[in-house]
């Protein structure tokens, strides 16, 4: 798998989500299953086990949002965004280190940059009629085609805190109109409903995350900290290169 285009993928996406600015909403928590199947293109099959579990596993992502932060975990790592400071933390959950990037800086140093390549493809979505029950809720089928692959996306109204949800969806929106590198990229406005079930291909790897909790709940702030004894790690970018001057703060 190219991971480079994975990796620039989520980066670009975090982007967007962290420049959400402050609105008052309720905190929400929610829990997914995610099944990860396939062995990259250009791999070889008979690569040693420890290399393919990497590709062929199951996990639980934990995911916590509120009006001021938000926080994505797996067991090995998290992603904190501070919406106040426009500030993302990479962490490593078991060396215990952390990366820092200034959003605000990345996005303003996009400004005046075309992304080329796969990425530079317009994300198309469609809306289908096609509905069923997953996980409880009552979900309605969206295609996303992307980077050359189309993926499935069930969405429902029906989820605890999709109101809430739908609200940062706005206002991620207004946002993205402000950067034409990261607008041809964007989803929002385009999906109705929280995300129930998603199915991603991608080059040989089929990854699907299913919803099996949610709730809104007061979350601590402790949950957006960076731990006391976590070291500082210097950020290199995928793609080759460094973050734009002034995206790393030391």
């Amino acid at each position: 798998m190219k991971k480079s285009k994975k990796i620039w993928c989520l980066f670009l996406t975090t982007i967007i989500f962290c420049s959400l600015p402050h609105v008052a909403l309720g905190d929400l928590y929610w829990e997914s299953r995610m099944e990860t199947k396939g062995v990259p293109a250009g791999m070889p099959e008979n690569m040693p086990k420890q290399i393919l579990d990497q590709f062929n596993r199951t996990e639980t992502t934990t995911n916590y949002l509120t009006s001021y932060a938000s926080r994505t975990e797996t067991i090995t790592d998290a992603i904190i965004i501070d919406f106040q400071t426009l500030i993302m933390y990479q962490l490593n959950l078991i060396e215990k280190t952390y990366t820092k990037i200034d959003m605000m800086s990345a996005m303003e140093n996009m400004k005046g940059q075309k992304i080329t390549g796969g990425l530079a493809e317009d994300i198309e979505v469609t809306a289908t009629n096609e509905t069923k029950k997953i996980a409880g809720y009552m979900c309605r089928k969206y295609n996303v085609r992307m980077m050359g692959t189309t993926s499935q996306y069930w969405l429902s109204k029906d989820v605890t805190g999709y109101k809430d949800y739908q609200e940062y969806n706005k206002k991620m929106e207004k946002i993205i109109q402000k950067i034409p590198a990261l607008k041809q990229m964007s989803m929002a406005g385009k999906l109705d409903g929280f995300p129930v079930r998603t199915t991603i291909d991608m080059m040989g790897v089929k990854s699907t995350t299913t919803l099996t909790r949610i709730e809104k709940k007061s979350l601590s702030k402790d949950l957006f900290q960076i731990p006391k004894g976590y070291k500082l790690q210097e950020m290199i970018l995928p793609m080759g290169g460094m973050p734009p001057k002034g995206a790393l703060e030391n």
